[in-house]
């Protein structure tokens, strides 16, 4: 067994959704949920809340959260934008494990069976690093208008030839020693991360104030993420 350890990144600050993780969302928080979640997946060595903002810290319960323990992260690696990559995951250098598990707690839908499945995949195969990612049929276009995944001119649907994946940022894997060495996560190279494909159901993901509200609406429609 390859040494694993799940961290959950959280920061108060957001640029498109103020306080996205512990504003109200469906009588919860998407940091409640993603902490509830995590405290009971039980199939890693180590399960960490990285923070450094006193409002994220204090959402992590010792008595509703047994299993999750504070993994502190320095003040600059949380400000608002985007940071350094050594800036921002600074902290990864203090899990005691091989590699890092890290599960996005803006994805309230993530079931832990699709976590365990991942685990499992990690666990029986040899790569660097993995990402999620959802199967789609969209046309991409570069930014000169370049068509990048749909160019044949007489397929005017988006369900024929499926053969592209998007990562949704659900959770990635990669090695802390490739970190520490590298500053870098992984190459961007085939396999490197290795495409784990995950259900769209599960890759809800808010970024926007309009996703906020549609994932809101799902989540207390019933599809919890928790079963």
């Amino acid at each position: 067994m390859k040494s694993v350890s799940v961290v959950v990144n959280a920061r108060a600050a957001s640029s498109r959704v103020p306080e996205k993780l512990i504003r109200p969302f469906a009588g919860t928080t998407l940091l409640d949920i993603a902490l509830d979640k995590l405290n009971g997946l039980d199939f890693f060595e180590n399960r960490f809340l990285a923070a450094a903002d006193r409002e994220i810290i204090s959402k992590l319960d010792p008595a509703r959260h047994p299993n999750v323990r504070l993994l502190e992260r320095s003040s600059d690696a949380v400000k608002k934008g985007v940071n350094p990559l050594q800036v921002t995951f600074a902290h990864y250098r203090r899990v005691p494990s091989d590699y890092i598990f890290v599960m996005n707690p803006c994805l309230p839908m993530l079931r832990p069976d699709t976590i365990k499945k991942a685990f499992d995949h990690f666990q029986s195969t040899d790569f660097s690093s993995y990402t999620a990612v959802v199967k789609t049929g969209d046309w991409i276009f570069d930014a000169e208008g370049r068509a990048l995944t749909n160019s044949d001119p007489r397929n005017v649907t988006t369900n024929k030839n499926v053969s592209f994946f998007k990562g949704c940022h659900a959770f990635h894997i990669h090695s802390r020693k490739v970190f520490e060495e590298s500053g870098l996560l992984w190459t961007f190279g085939v396999g490197d991360p290795h495409l784990i494909e995950i259900d769209p159901d599960d890759a809800v993901d808010v970024d926007t104030p309009h996703e906020f509200a549609l994932a809101e609406r799902i989540y207390a429609a019933g599809r919890t993420g928790l079963a």
